[in-house]
């Protein structure tokens, strides 16, 4: 199966093999998912769950309000204790300890720029509680699913398929700024295949614009806006253990798109859209 995803605010990925995805922006206030598989595309199936569960989005700490919890499961009789007044719902289980570990891995990979991995998170929280304020919306739901335009996947899995196998030449590790904490790298580095390398076969700008234009259309016809093109990153791997976190993208670049071009893994990754 191979999915598209142009998602909403936030956007959060685990991944228990390795996944490879091409990301794109563009500029507009609002998103769009795209999925290309047997699954029918008009019906996608998720669990649904507030804020701070999988990971902190509003606040510094996750949600440890289980459902098993007395107050939860027989409120008649059992008042709602204080600390959990207004959190949701906890179903994922204990997600504060691989949140903790998460962290910590980054304070023990930087060493005395450790502090850095604390700033970030509290940036980008902080980033998670403003920006959604400054959105407008251009749609009901803020993101759909619908089939991948043919032309579209063509061309990057041409692409990909040239360079798979050519694995040191055609890929590099990203360089991701000390402290960073947008996605584990410490732990799970991430590569990025650069479908605007007019060093790799197939690449150069003349790529870039034709994935451009195979997307504009779909997009453009579902927010009922005209889109500008902004950044187009290239084709990045994911390896086995590598979470992205949940986060906002920086204004003006608000509306992301995602195709996963290939994968291996063990198990389905989750993409979580709020």
């Amino acid at each position: 199966s191979y999915y598209i995803y142009i998602y909403s605010l936030f956007d959060t990925m685990m991944m228990l093999g390795r996944s490879i995805v091409l990301f794109f922006l563009l500029l507009l206030l609002t998103s769009i998912s795209i999925v290309s598989s047997d699954e029918d595309a008009e019906s996608p199936s998720a669990p649904s769950y507030g804020v701070d569960v999988s990971t902190p989005i509003h606040h510094a700490k996750v949600s440890d309000n289980y459902a098993w919890l007395p107050h939860n499961v027989d409120p008649s009789n059992h008042a709602t204790p204080a600390k959990y007044k207004d959190m949701a719902i906890q179903p994922l289980g204990n997600m504060q300890e691989l949140y903790d570990q998460t962290i910590q891995g980054c304070v023990d990979y930087y060493g005395k720029k450790g502090s850095r991995c604390y700033m970030n998170e509290q940036e980008r929280i902080e980033m998670s509680l403003r920006q959604p304020q400054s959105m407008q919306n251009y749609t009901d739901l803020g993101f759909k699913k619908i089939r991948a335009p043919p032309e579209l996947f063509s061309l990057i899995q041409q692409f990909w398929k040239k360079h798979k196998n050519n694995w040191k030449q055609s890929n590099r590790e990203e360089n991701w700024p000390a402290g960073n904490t947008y996605t584990n790298h410490w732990q799970a580095m991430t590569y990025i295949t650069s479908i605007e390398d007019p060093k790799l076969r197939g690449g150069g700008h003349r790529l870039k614009q034709q994935i451009w234009d195979a997307a504009q259309d779909t997009l453009e016809e579902w927010t009922g806006e005209e889109l500008t093109q902004c950044s187009l990153y290239g084709i990045r791997t994911y390896t086995t253990g590598a979470i992205l976190a949940s986060h906002v993208d920086r204004l003006p670049l608000v509306s992301s798109a995602i195709i996963n071009v290939d994968q291996d893994v063990d198990e389905p990754w989750p993409l979580e859209v709020i």
